[in-house]
């Protein structure tokens, strides 16, 4: 993954704890990234894609528009947005708090959401922060880096085959979402596809890394965390009475329900994989190391006598039975022989 931590929350969280509420603060990790405004403006006769360097470019007419802001750590023009769209500033703060949860509310006058958007990029999986805002008829999204999954909605636009030209700014906001989810699967394909390597080292007895497995186990945990919240999301946000939802929507979003689940009954049973495996190295290796323990503690068994026999045959008795023969030293390496290998021959009898 892209981050060091994902699922340390606290560390993007607020970089000086007792700021005031609505402080403007990014602390990801991307703060060299170059800032990018992406417009593009359509209606279902006519499209157009810019980018611009300032919002005083921007002039909101009779169409739908998409604005795509790339890269968080400019406050100023964060203000700038939120000011210009009328956006409250505690929401403006989870924009730039990477570690906010996924979520869909409606304001009084917009719809804000957050997601977290994971996908492959050259054989790598990538996960950023992504916030979108629907106001009117304009939908406003921010992202940390540049390279999205949003390619495909692009093209789609810019075509203008299929429903997203001709319906509202709405269902350009379902289109991104369903993508979001879409590039959900080739990730947990790639994790089960690197979770059974790892499981047939395991049934060979190659010794597989113990490290390998608890990065997927953290990389399943960050999954899940991302998928779950946005499955309660829109399930609540199905149910609300809002003008950024029409019953002719139903479907689409149902259709999208059935993707989660799928997606999160996928993570479940892969969460389960993973655990077994976890817990048979890990009995592996308890089993390991008590065969050591037995090795060692036989050894220590065996030469307990014959450190008894040492200790006494080794004071300084100035007379002692036997010190004298020219024979003791053998017969006391036989005898110490012999004991041994009655102890062996006990503990193999017992299958010690």
């Amino acid at each position: 993954m892209n981050l060091k931590e994902p699922l340390n929350l606290l560390a993007f969280k607020k970089a000086n704890i007792g700021e005031p509420p609505g402080t403007l603060s990014y602390q990801g990790p991307y703060m060299d990234i170059g800032i990018q405004i992406d417009v593009i403006e359509y209606n279902q006769e006519t499209h157009i894609r810019r980018k611009i360097s300032n919002l005083d470019e921007l002039i909101i007419e009779d169409k739908k528009y998409w604005i795509n802001v790339t890269g968080l750590h400019d406050m100023d023009l964060i203000r700038q947005i939120g000011e210009k769209f009328e956006i409250h500033h505690m929401d403006l703060e989870d924009v730039v708090h990477v570690s906010q949860r996924s979520k869909i509310e409606i304001k009084e006058d917009y719809l804000f959401s957050i997601f977290k958007m994971i996908y492959l990029s050259d054989d790598m999986v990538k996960h950023e922060h992504v916030s979108i805002f629907l106001k009117d008829n304009v939908l406003l999204s921010f992202q940390e880096i540049p390279g999205d999954v949003f390619e495909g909605v692009r093209k789609r636009l810019e075509e203008g085959n299929g429903r997203t030209r001709k319906l509202g700014i709405d269902y350009l906001y379902y289109a991104l979402i369903d993508v979001l989810v879409d590039h959900y699967f080739p990730v947990i394909n790639k994790s089960y596809s690197t979770f059974s390597d790892v499981e047939l080292k395991a049934l060979e007895e190659s010794d597989p890394k113990m490290s390998e497995i608890y990065k997927l186990r953290k990389e399943l945990l960050y999954m899940m965390n991302a998928v779950t919240p946005i499955k309660d999301a829109i399930y609540s946000f199905t149910k609300m009475d809002s003008p950024y939802f029409k019953k002719e929507s139903i479907p689409y979003y149902a259709d999208l329900m059935d993707h989660l689940s799928q997606i999160s009954d996928s993570l479940k049973t892969y969460r389960e994989m993973i655990d077994s495996l976890y817990e048979m190295q890990m009995a592996k290796v308890n089993n390991d190391l008590n065969k050591t323990m037995m090795t060692l503690t036989t050894f220590s068994v065996i030469f307990i006598p014959l450190t008894f026999l040492a200790g006494i045959f080794g004071m300084n008795f100035t007379h002692f039975p036997g010190m004298t023969d020219p024979y003791a030293i053998y017969f006391f390496a036989a005898a110490c022989v012999m004991i041994a290998f009655g102890m062996l021959g006990y503990f193999k009898l017992k299958k010690w």
